[in-house]
């Protein structure tokens, strides 16, 4: 099992406790707002042969920051982490993830799309501090990531099984909610209380990573029930814009489907 990770000793760390020591996690560094982080963590899992499964996790949602920051490619920070990271990931990945038997691919979206109902790809300022905020940003890439696992999920044979599990808010641990001011923590209170365990989520992960190939049903919430797909990701043309332009903007990568 690997785990890839922005900073190797906080996860080294978190893993173990989880894990009681296990060695069976080799940590990799990979932060997917970087291209060449991407492109190195690639190379190694593919050079190691057959991948079962590719769980798209990583996700960056700070409130605290109120600009827009950009990376030295010039992409917005959420944008590029929350969507294009994961996109070429998987495009690279792909090589290793088809040669296993019944590979499996996992993207995670976000509950908070329920009440966005009219959300659309910005196609025009994809990258464009003048609408910013954490959450705008935040849930246009969540679509983005379930638009992209509808595409993909059409794409590939029958073999492969493509998921995005509709995640609803998680409780965070005390030191996340320490970094918090202390309005934001006293408003998140409540909320962080009565948000899902870490650890139940977890196993939603681990069953759609290993849930047989054949089953149908693509967007499903934390207890596996398929709901319904924001209206953005039934647009064909909609999703075939997205997929193009991503795939252009994160160097064109070949797919092995």
């Amino acid at each position: 099992m690997f785990a890839l990770c922005r900073d190797v000793e906080r996860s080294r760390e978190t893993i173990s406790a989880a894990t009681a020591g296990a060695p069976n996690v080799e940590i990799i560094h990979a932060d997917l707002s970087d291209p060449e982080s991407i492109l190195r963590a690639s190379a190694d899992l593919v050079a190691r042969g057959p991948l079962d499964s590719l769980i798209n996790n990583a996700a960056v949602f700070d409130l605290n920051q109120k600009t827009a920051a950009f990376t030295p490619g010039g992409h917005e920070v959420f944008w590029a982490t929350n969507h294009l990271g994961p996109f070429e990931l998987t495009a690279r990945l792909s090589p290793a993830l088809a040669q296993s038997s019944r590979p499996r691919v996992v993207f995670v979206a976000s509950k908070g799309l329920v009440v966005m109902p009219r959300l659309t790809i910005r196609f025009d300022d994809l990258d464009s501090p003048t609408w910013y905020s954490p959450t705008k940003a935040y849930y246009h890439a969540k679509l983005a990531q379930v638009m992209t696992a509808v595409s993909l999920a059409e794409k590939v044979p029958n073999t492969v099984r493509v998921t995005c599990i509709r995640v609803p808010a998680v409780r965070l641990d005390a030191a996340r909610i320490a970094t918090q001011p202390r309005l934001m923590r006293a408003l998140y209170a409540p909320k962080n209380a009565t948000s899902t365990d870490p650890d139940l989520l977890g196993a939603t992960y681990e069953r759609a990573a290993t849930r047989d190939a054949a089953s149908s049903e693509l967007y499903l919430n934390e207890d596996d029930k398929p709901v319904a797909l924001p209206a953005a990701a039934r647009d064909v043309s909609q999703r075939e814009r997205l997929w193009t332009i991503t795939q252009e903007v994160v160097g064109s990568p070949t797919w092995a489907w």
